[in-house]
């Protein structure tokens, strides 16, 4: 039996078998990534190696009618999507933690781990890059975003509400160089249309950016009490979900919450209290750099007790992102 009729009537098996190694070992790089702030220099290389593999893709493989061509074709293809897979993978745990869940924010990491799932059917995936050439670059441009705005802040050190406009720019300049070739870019009609659309994706950073999780910043612990010491933060009893009424000494429910960073990050944090989706009260935005390990920011509210139980919910705030919530119950 000849080649070409093994690949014909097997072909579908094999990709199929890959499909499933691929989903397991996604799987795994996901189980390795968990807080190993280390591997950040391999994103960072991999986002690097498919820019330049679908810059090859889409300009040079792509119309090659020779046997060399249509085999770096092949090969690119399945290395852009490879990267593409780990890259994903690899993002998914932090983005996890430091979203919300039940909250806008947690709809990105299930926007990561549907295309992170969609790059491992490695059939459809290709034909979605070979064929569909803005997919391919809005795949590109959206997996380059997610990176960088993980990445920057970290090697930057600014506060991530400003490295989320540098990641959009970035992204934006690295996919057009895939969109468009630089005789285009001469054309004054075209450079508008650039010009436009950049300040579209600026606008856009800006209206949407409720909906990113505040990577690498996460809430880890959110407590109430109804004392609290200033300086130390310390209380005689600490409540997690219900506080009595009688606890709260002048009325007062005060909020503690610890915030992780791996580096030391400049920050602009802000506590609210809410009943009802009303807010209570907005603590004033704090200006401070994150200790590597995690620090505390707190706050505190009036509250009339009722002979029903009243909640609360108390929201952390970045730059115009939730970095965590909870519910608090006043009882009798």
């Amino acid at each position: 039996m000849k080649w070409h009729e093994l690949h014909d009537r097997y072909a579908r098996l094999l990709w199929a078998l890959h499909s499933a190694w691929a989903l397991v070992s996604g799987i795994a790089v996901l189980v390795l990534a968990h807080n190993r702030y280390g591997f950040l220099r391999w994103v960072v290389l991999f986002i690097a190696l498919t820019w330049g593999s679908t810059l090859f893709f889409s300009r040079f493989a792509i119309g090659g009618g020779s046997r060399f061509a249509r085999i770096a074709q092949s090969v690119v293809s399945y290395l852009t999507r490879v990267m593409y897979q780990e890259t994903l993978f690899f993002l998914i745990p932090f983005y996890f933690y430091s979203a919300t869940f039940r909250s806008w924010n947690f709809l990105y990491v299930l926007m990561l781990a549907g295309f992170a799932v969609l790059s491992c059917f490695d059939m459809l995936f290709d034909k979605l890059l070979r064929e569909h050439r803005w997919f391919a670059i809005g795949f590109f441009a959206f997996v380059s975003f997610s990176a960088l705005q993980f990445f920057l802040p970290l090697l930057l050190r600014t506060r991530i509400d400003n490295s989320v406009y540098v990641a959009g720019v970035v992204s934006f300049v690295a996919a057009l160089a895939l969109a468009q070739r630089w005789e285009e870019l001469r054309d004054r009609r075209h450079l508008a249309l650039v010009a436009l659309a950049l300040v579209g994706v600026l606008v856009g950073v800006r209206v949407f950016r409720p909906l990113l999780p505040p990577v690498p910043l996460r809430m880890t612990r959110l407590r109430f009490s109804g004392v609290l010491d200033p300086r130390t933060l310390s209380a005689p009893v600490d409540f997690e979900k219900e506080i009595p009424a009688a606890a709260l000494r002048r009325g007062r429910i005060y909020a503690v919450a610890t915030v992780f960073s791996p580096e030391r990050i400049p920050a602009r944090l802000q506590m609210r209290f809410l009943q009802h989706r009303k807010v209570l009260r907005a603590s004033r935005t704090l200006d401070l750099t994150a200790r590597p390990g995690g620090y505390r920011i707190w706050d505190s509210v009036r509250v009339q007790p009722t002979p029903s139980p009243d909640t609360y919910r108390v929201e952390v705030w970045t730059g115009g992102q939730l970095l965590g919530k909870r519910d608090v119950r006043v009882v009798r």
